[in-house]
């Protein structure tokens, strides 16, 4: 049965990066057709639904920015600015399988709220999970390992540009029996390396009334190699202080598009933690389609990926991730 499944893993790799191949190769092709079309009745059905589709969402959206207008002017008094309104809402559905481990599904939103006329260096989330918390998990640097955790609450950023370095103080009620409240400060900034490279250092104090205190930090490097590939440098470190655990996710990734609307990457990660003793935990190997559908309203990613874990001897184990975001 292993045998069966790790055959079946290398088909859909295989698969994968031989995507941008037989996409080259059929906007070759289409190139030496003819430039005659023929319309027909599934075209036209097609196209209409998609159209109904794309006005729905245009519907939703603009209800949603009619409606934080409305809470902006009734909170400020009148109109201040000229701004446009980005209130958006974000809709994300995971799909995890992983040999042994089996299936999982969830789903998960992000209401960002926007108020041009009371704001000036803050926003308002509402979402169904830690956001902060998922971003500083090293964990889930290279891919979601596993479900997001339900966990409702609000957050309120505030933002403030220190020279070059972009601050933000995000405090976040979650809304549980009894209230809980986490705190995150960050620091960062983006420095440009020569004519091809970007260093990004980041430093996050976290704090949580279950999890004690924290730090995270972060120093990712890209580099241009061609006009076409990108190489990541991917360096990260999470200690929780309570726990006295101490992660570490170090990576490669190597990415080009494939269209306007389309990209594929290749990644390898070193995963640690002091669990006993410092030590190599796992390692990894995957690769990312990733799609835009729909400018601003649908897009998807899918990563195959095989994994190496210490406590499972360093066995490989095979797994998909796909992701499908919609918004509004």
């Amino acid at each position: 049965m292993s045998k069966y499944l790790h055959t079946k893993f290398a088909y859909l790799f295989v698969a994968l990066t031989s995507v941008s191949c037989a996409t080259s190769a059929s906007q070759d092709a289409s190139s030496l057709e003819s430039t005659e079309e023929i319309a027909t009745p599934e075209i036209e059905t097609s196209q209409t639904w998609e159209q109904r589709a794309i006005d729905g969402n245009i519907m939703i959206s603009g209800w949603l920015d009619t409606a934080a207008e409305f809470v902006d002017l009734l909170l400020a008094g009148k109109k201040r600015t000229k701004s446009r309104n980005d209130t958006n809402v974000r809709i994300e559905n995971s799909s995890v399988w992983k040999e042994g481990v089996g299936y999982t599904n969830s789903t998960a939103f992000n209401l960002n709220l926007r108020l041009p006329n009371v704001e000036e260096y803050w926003n308002l989330k509402f979402t169904s999970y830690d956001e902060e918390a998922e971003l500083r998990s090293t964990r889930n640097a290279q891919y979601r390992q596993r479900p997001r955790v339900e966990n409702y609450g609000a957050t309120i950023g505030f933002f403030q540009q220190l020279g070059n370095i972009r601050a933000a103080f995000q405090p976040r009620i979650e809304l549980q029996d009894p209230l809980k409240v986490a705190h995150s400060l960050t620091l960062e900034q983006t420095h440009t390396i020569g004519e091809h490279g970007r260093f990004s250092p980041k430093v996050e104090f976290f704090a949580a009334s279950d999890r004690g205190t924290g730090i995270f930090n972060q120093m990712n490097f890209v580099f241009a190699l061609s006009h076409i590939y990108s190489l990541s440098l991917i360096n990260q470190q999470t200690y929780e202080d309570k726990t006295n655990n101490y992660f570490v996710a170090q990576g490669i990734a190597i990415g080009r598009p494939v269209t306007r609307t389309a990209a594929i990457s290749y990644s390898v990660f070193f995963n640690s933690d002091n669990q006993t003793t410092y030590h190599l935990a796992s390692y990894s190997f995957a690769t990312t389609w990733t799609q835009l559908l729909y400018r601003n309203i649908l897009d998807y990613n899918i990563t195959p990926h095989i994994d190496f874990a210490k406590e499972l001897s360093f066995t490989g184990r095979t797994g998909v991730v796909f992701n499908l975001n919609l918004k509004f």
